[in-house]
């Protein structure tokens, strides 16, 4: 017996000798695989881009990098909109919506922790995951962050109509010496796609009476067209017709058709100014019957005081053909001011100044009219 062990014993030490030499160096343990993120860098993260959050309890924030303090990073998230995170919970922050890499350290030889099933959802699900961070919770079965989730999913707004309408009133009565009633009614719709085109139909009423007698019958209809080139925007070409019937003066009575270009002078967000240059034809009625070739001259200007008052002005002009000294011309101001509590609504005063060169003798050549009251664009 013995003997047997000894022979086993020398059997031993001779393979051990044989697999391993004593003099042979212990070999190095093999080192670890570079990472997909070690060898790839991610890029940096840029207020305004997409982030992904991954905080030191394992949860997952992807969103929006609102900006970055020493202490603190903002965020945006899709449903629960806009978070303040200390950079002492954040774990990660990368730029994109790629779901992030979540790395446990481990120590040597021990087993990998498996990831629970809540763990796996909010890596994969994204954004929606993060609601169980600090959405609302839901009450008898209605989650109040729905609402979000479809405010975010609806349609954005209808662009504003090209159309507005505007309607004037002006109304004074006095009953002293006299009774004396005047009004002023006007009305307009205008279509304006901007830089592109504008059609603008305006109607102006004037009345009077004084002790029952009519004083004042004055009515002005115009139309104008304009059409801006492609080439720039800032050349147009328009038309304009124009309706006057005013049957105590009888040379107030006309039809007319004018046409040519423009050009758009000064430009700027707040105020512009339009001069317009052309030739057309009108038509006199009543007991004047005849009609004759005009040049037509305009300006056109627009200023917006401020956020609530601006000034509107035109001045037109025209001349005969055959008698440039044979004219009439039109000037108009108006002053509004935005009321704030009901929309649409302003305050109104405005000028409108009428001049005819010639005119039957005895009849007056200046026509003012001054105007106040109120204006509502629908």
């Amino acid at each position: 017996m013995k003997t047997t062990i000894a022979a086993c014993a020398l059997l031993t030490t001779t393979a051990a000798t044989f697999a391993a030499p004593q003099d042979a160096p212990a070999a190095a343990p093999a080192a670890p695989a570079p990472t997909l993120a070690q060898a790839v860098p991610a890029p940096a993260p840029v207020v305004g881009g997409d982030v992904t959050v991954t905080l030191v309890n394992g949860d997952v924030i992807k969103a929006t990098l609102v900006g970055e303090t020493a202490e603190n990073v903002m965020v945006k998230h899709p449903l629960l909109g806009e978070l303040t995170l200390k950079r002492t919970a954040i774990s990660t922050m990368v730029a994109g919506l790629a779901p992030a890499a979540k790395v446990a350290p481990q120590e040597a030889g021990a087993a990998a922790k498996p990831e629970t099933a809540d763990a796996v959802r909010k890596q994969d699900l994204g954004p929606a995951s993060n609601a169980d961070m600090d959405a609302p919770r839901a009450v008898d079965g209605v989650n109040p962050g729905d609402d979000a989730a479809k405010a975010g999913d609806a349609a954005p707004p209808p662009p504003p109509s090209p159309w507005k309408f505007i309607i004037d009133a002006n109304v004074n009565y006095v009953n002293a010496a006299n009774k004396q009633l005047d009004f002023r009614v006007a009305g307009g719709a205008v279509y304006e796609i901007k830089d592109v085109e504008k059609w603008a139909t305006n109607l102006e009423y004037f009345f009077k009476t004084v002790d029952g007698g009519t004083t004042d019958n004055n009515l002005l209809i115009s139309s104008i067209y304009d059409r801006r080139f492609e080439s720039d925007p800032r050349v147009l070409w328009f038309a304009k017709g124009q309706v006057q019937w005013a049957p105590l003066q009888d040379f107030e009575q006309r039809v007319s058709a004018w046409g040519g270009l423009g050009y758009e002078i000064f430009k700027k967000p707040t105020a512009n100014l339009i001069g317009k240059l052309g030739a057309g034809y009108t038509y006199e009625f009543g007991n004047i019957n005849e009609g004759y070739p005009q040049l037509y001259a305009s300006i056109e200007w627009d200023w917006d005081i401020t956020e609530n008052q601006a000034i509107v002005g035109s001045y037109w002009i025209t001349p005969d053909f055959a008698d440039f000294t044979d004219f009439l011309m039109l000037a108009r101001l108006e002053w509004t001011m935005k009321l704030p509590d009901v929309p649409g609504l302003k305050l109104l005063g405005g000028v409108r100044w009428q001049y005819q060169s010639q005119v039957p003798t005895g009849d007056i050549q200046n026509d003012i009219r001054v105007y106040a009251g109120l204006r509502l664009e629908i």
